[in-house]
């Protein structure tokens, strides 16, 4: 299954076009909120943008199944989750980062990145690969906008039952590769943030959009499944690397976020 994720918002307008209500009401059968949903092509497929986050094909959709998220057998509503699969441990994952990337500042960006989550001796071990075919691939590609929305990156979705990883990850050239100006600052956050869905970690505020984005309601199980991490803190948490949407600035872990990330691996 492939799942796009987007991360900022602008004003800008999108061509977009309507969804049959056959597919609506399969979507929301399995838990999306289809308030937004449009059809779109992504990469050459067609599907649908839902929740202005995840790009579905027919094909994703008629694989997904209804399930509630719960831990202990009680349905949760608080703050880290992670999917019903996740990488297996203990691992090192080698990751590709495209050399299209030719900015030094940018591939500084990305050893950021993985210093972030080696600094807490998880017991996956993150690491810099020098071809693709790697056990993730970040891959550089000028993306567009969907209606409205600058599309900063798109990732493969969520590991597999046999505990890879997602792979690969498309992060926007024309953002984080520009010919003139600056690299905006939430570049290693963005980084971060692909890495951890593909190691299996949902947005913070899944159940609530709105708290990062300003609009959007509750993603639902999306049929990966969306399971409690305990000891992480109740109610949306500032600041959170897996906020759905960026701030535009550079996040590092929080206390709750690593709490997370040493929970689960």
């Amino acid at each position: 299954m492939s799942i796009t994720m987007f991360i900022s918002c602008t004003n800008d307008s999108a061509d977009n076009e309507a969804v049959n209500e056959e597919v609506a009401a399969e979507l929301r059968a399995l838990g999306f909120n289809t308030d937004d949903l449009i059809a779109t092509t992504m990469r050459g497929e067609e599907g649908y943008l839902v929740e202005r986050d995840i790009f579905l094909t027919d094909e994703d959709i008629a694989n997904l199944a209804p399930r509630r998220s719960v831990d202990n057998g009680n349905e949760v509503n608080t703050e880290h989750y992670r999917t019903n699969n996740i990488v297996s441990t203990p691992r090192v994952l080698n990751i590709y980062f495209d050399d299209g990337f030719t900015r030094s500042d940018v591939q500084a960006a990305f050893d950021e990145a993985l210093d972030r989550f080696n600094a807490l001796n998880l017991d996956l071990t993150f690491q810099r690969a020098n071809a693709p075919g790697a056990d993730i691939d970040i891959l550089a590609e000028r993306l567009g906008r969907v209606r409205g929305n600058i599309i900063l990156g798109q990732s493969a979705g969520f590991p597999d039952a046999a505990g890879n990883p997602a792979t690969p990850i498309i992060l926007n050239s024309a953002v984080y590769n520009p010919r003139r100006g600056g690299v905006p600052a939430d570049v290693v956050t963005v980084i971060a943030h692909e890495i951890g869905h593909a190691i299996g970690f949902r947005h913070t505020d899944f159940f609530d959009r709105s708290f990062s984005c300003g609009q959007g309601g509750d993603e639902g199980d999306a049929g990966v499944g969306a399971i409690f991490i305990p000891g992480t803190p109740a109610g949306p948490e500032n600041g959170s690397w897996m906020l759905a949407c960026s701030s535009g600035t550079d996040r590092p872990f929080t206390s709750g976020d690593q709490t997370a990330l040493t929970t689960v691996y």
